[in-house]
């Protein structure tokens, strides 16, 4: 008898714990939103066998945006300060004339100068500086950035600046069988050198903005430099580069400016059903609130059914890891 009641409170614990991680939040981060529950119930259609929805695994792409969409991304960009940081050392080694535009800009960082200037023809001028640079030597400086860098405001390294309730949506997708990259106006090898232990994303599946590589031979080995023209990765080329890149239409895209918008649409306009979300920088107290350059996404989210506006402020409990304090 005694036996027998040991059984039954062996197996109703049993039952119980089943039915507790049948039941565990794969979202803890998120608030219970009409979003969380949109995203949930999109990956449980595309996913299930027998729904009409379903997708095959090789063909579940997603997308992420970087700058933003998966991390914090004021005051300055990342790969931006990294870069100028960059150009100052090439000064300091004479390698820049420091009384040059925009070079002279970059020195001191100064965004007027800069802006008149035109960033898109900085930005070139920039990388083009770079050329001939070991794309290994590139990377070792920006991760060492990385290392050293502390958030203004946040007071920790930048890779502690991803957003939980990101990190939580890129697991859920990668264990339903998404593949998942980022797809960022950021530059490429920057990207590559941090990512994959940040996030876990690697860095075959991350497209940026890139300078195709140069071979070149030392003795025996054989080195890839930096060539001097960048392929840029924004706006309506983000979904010519995913095709090319991927050679897959992805079904789940997040972004949080017009920038992204293109492959938010580009994920929409697909014979499988896709789905978009609008990161919305809404919260003040704990991040940053704004939202200029959105209207595009503001009115594809008006639009289609499919798309969903994330509110930093009512869908997230929290923004950040561990550890991380406003």
């Amino acid at each position: 008898m005694h036996r027998l009641n040991f059984i039954l409170l062996v197996l109703i614990v049993l039952l119980v714990l089943l039915t507790g991680f049948a039941h565990a939040d794969e979202l803890p981060s998120w608030n219970e939103t009409p979003v969380k529950q949109a995203i949930l119930d999109y990956v449980k259609a595309v996913t299930t066998p027998g729904s009409e929805d379903f997708v095959p695994q090789p063909e579940r792409v997603a997308i992420f945006d970087n700058d933003g969409t998966f991390t914090c991304e004021r005051p300055n960009y990342a790969s931006t300060l990294f870069q100028a940081g960059l150009v100052r050392s090439l000064i300091a080694k004479g390698k820049i004339d420091s009384a040059k535009m925009p070079f002279k800009a970059w020195n001191s960082f100064d965004k007027d100068a800069l802006k008149k200037y035109g960033w898109k023809e900085a930005y070139q001028e920039m990388n083009a500086a770079f050329g001939g640079m070991p794309v290994a030597a590139y990377r070792d400086s920006a991760r060492a950035f990385m290392d050293r860098y502390v958030h203004p405001r946040y007071r920790v390294l930048l890779p502690r600046l991803y957003y939980a309730p990101m990190l939580e949506l890129a697991d859920l997708l990668t264990g339903h069988g998404f593949q998942l990259w980022v797809v960022t106006g950021s530059e490429q090898e920057f990207m590559r050198s941090f990512l994959e232990d940040a996030t876990g994303v690697p860095p075959e599946n991350i497209i940026g903005s890139w300078t195709p590589g140069v071979s070149t031979q030392e003795g025996k080995e054989i080195r890839i430099v930096r060539g001097t023209v960048q392929v840029y990765n924004g706006h309506e080329a983000k979904p010519g580069n995913i095709d090319t890149r991927i050679g897959r239409r992805p079904l789940f895209v997040v972004g949080n400016s017009d920038n992204d918008q293109p492959m938010c649409r580009y994920a929409l306009t697909g014979k499988q059903l896709g789905f978009a979300l609008w990161v919305h920088h809404d919260d003040s107290k704990r991040e940053y609130k704004y939202d200029k350059g959105t209207d595009d996404m503001a009115d594809l989210v008006k639009k289609k059914d499919n798309a969903w506006r994330i509110s930093m402020e009512k869908d997230w409990q929290r923004i950040f890891q561990d550890g991380v304090r406003d």
